[in-house]
């Protein structure tokens, strides 16, 4: 916070003038604003024993999913994030787009894998605002048709047309940020965010919607069609309040 200085000093036994105290009642309104200044705030009237210690405590299960937080005097800290894999190119989980269950609409974790249900991050809010990211390690790659070359012969070759994924971060079932369509590769997904929030309940999820493509015509062709695999996820939130 500032410092606020007395733009015109009010000496003893000086007459009262009306443009004195107004020009520095303007500097003392800012208070309303959380502005403090000298007046209401004097030197060392603030000290380390008049601060709340932060509160430190795990929020959900380990293994599986871990959940903690941090409350401090004007602000909190939140975090959800999913156990680590085998190793970086072990997925926690790898979806068969052509039999296994999904929405052509936006998909939670959970529904794509009910292992981690408990990942969306739920906390009690403070009125103030919410500011954070959703971190998402994850890959889609391209479909593999066996192809004529022109020569008779019949040869592998990748197709990532219309293939596509969209990542959108939502707080209380409201989106709030989104990728757009991300093409073919593996890919460390970052989405930061900022939303206003009152004091009440909070949960913030991410959702991901697939879009792939199969041969119509001549579904003998494709060879291979890769699974939509999640290697890690993260999502982290900073509760600002005064």
């Amino acid at each position: 916070m500032a410092k606020t200085f007395t733009d015109k000093p009010i000496h003893q036994f000086d007459q009262v003038k009306t443009s004195n105290i107004t020009t520095n009642l303007d500097k003392h309104l800012d208070e309303i604003n959380g502005g403090l200044d000298s007046n209401n705030m004097p030197v060392d009237s603030v000290d380390k024993d008049s601060l709340q210690l932060p509160i430190n405590s795990p929020l959900g299960t380990s293994g599986t999913i871990n959940k903690y937080g941090t409350v401090m005097t004007s602000q909190a800290y939140y975090q959800v994030f999913t156990g680590p894999a085998a190793d970086i190119y072990t997925p926690i989980t790898s979806i068969d787009l052509d039999s296994d269950t999904w929405s052509a609409g936006f998909n939670t974790i959970p529904e794509l894998d009910p292992t981690y249900e408990k990942f969306p991050l739920s906390f009690d809010a403070r009125e103030g605002m919410l500011i954070g990211c959703a971190t998402i390690d994850w890959e889609h790659g391209n479909n593999v048709f066996s192809v004529d070359d022109g020569d008779g012969n019949f040869v592998a070759r990748g197709r990532g047309n219309d293939i596509w994924t969209e990542w959108q971060v939502y707080v209380n079932n409201v989106a709030v940020a989104r990728t757009g369509k991300i093409f073919p590769r593996r890919h460390t997904t970052q989405i930061p965010f900022a939303v206003p929030c009152g004091t009440q309940p909070v949960t913030i999820d991410c959702r991901v919607q697939i879009n792939t493509w199969r041969s119509t015509g001549s579904p003998t062709l494709q060879t291979t069609s890769t699974d939509f695999k999640i290697f890690s996820a993260n999502i982290w939130i900073r509760n600002q309040y005064r």
